[in-house]
């Protein structure tokens, strides 16, 4: 059983995590591609490609041009993300024993990495996957990664087909069902909340809770897939009712 989770955009370098050892990300001559065509860009293009403000395209901009700098700091990918599913999934009390198990089984989906496992090194960056920021000869991100997450699941899944999505409708959809081996099972995961007349989904704790159900099969090491129905994690439990084989609901 493998998870897919999507990336943040927020990010924080401060964290001095000694006690795990931290690994490289598994594609780095697609990564160094995107680079050198990000380097390229003026900080104009930044901000109207990313639909980004001046001030922020002028920190993207720096990210890109010292991204190969000794003194750029690097963390382990689920230390250096700091939006909201990173605090659901609060990945900075986990033991080795636990980042051990994610490293094998959370998959996070980036614009820039392609995948990035939990201890993978990362640097500051901003690229997100819907952005046509690509080397030429490719059409989209989707286009430039597709082929290379397909062969990596295909072998990540021979054992066990299964797939629990908590990435986003952005970062999910490079991941083609028919890349994959035969039979994979892919379960979108979805999160609501009651409402005064009817069940509805808040953004904000729907992506908490991404990061919350990641965290719950990965705290209990959890290999079956009927064993994730069980997430009971901030009041949320699984709802058969508005369920089926493809798509699970949690509510709360």
């Amino acid at each position: 059983m493998q998870i897919i989770l999507s990336p943040a955009k927020l990010m924080d370098f401060s964290a001095n995590p000694t006690s795990v050892k931290v690994t490289k990300p598994l594609f780095p001559e697609k990564t160094k591609e995107l680079v050198t065509v990000c380097r390229s860009l003026s900080e104009t293009e930044i901000a109207e490609s990313m639909k980004i403000n001046p001030k922020m395209a002028r920190g993207v901009y720096e990210y890109f041009q010292a991204y190969d700098f000794k003194s750029t700091p690097r963390q382990p990918a689920s230390l250096a993300y700091n939006g909201i599913a990173y605090k659901g999934l609060n990945a900075h009390d986990f033991s080795r024993e636990d980042f051990d198990f994610a490293q094998q089984h959370l998959n996070i989906i980036s614009g820039l990495y392609g995948i990035i496992r939990p201890l993978d090194e990362i640097r500051p960056y901003r690229l997100e996957m819907q952005r046509k920021i690509v080397p030429q000869g490719y059409k989209s991100l989707y286009d430039f990664w597709e082929d290379t997450l397909g062969e990596y699941f295909n072998k990540k899944l021979k054992k066990d087909p299964t797939i629990i999505n908590v990435a986003s409708v952005e970062y999910a959809k490079v991941i083609k069902k028919g890349n994959l081996p035969k039979g994979t099972k892919i379960i979108d995961i979805r999160f609501l909340q009651q409402g005064e007349n009817d069940w509805k989904q808040v953004v904000v704790h729907s992506k908490k809770a991404r990061g919350l159900l990641s965290r719950f099969i990965i705290k209990n090491r959890l290999t079956e897939v009927e064993e994730v129905k069980g997430f009971d994690y901030e009041d949320y439990f699984f709802y058969p009712a508005l369920s089926n084989d493809s798509t699970w609901t949690f509510v709360r």
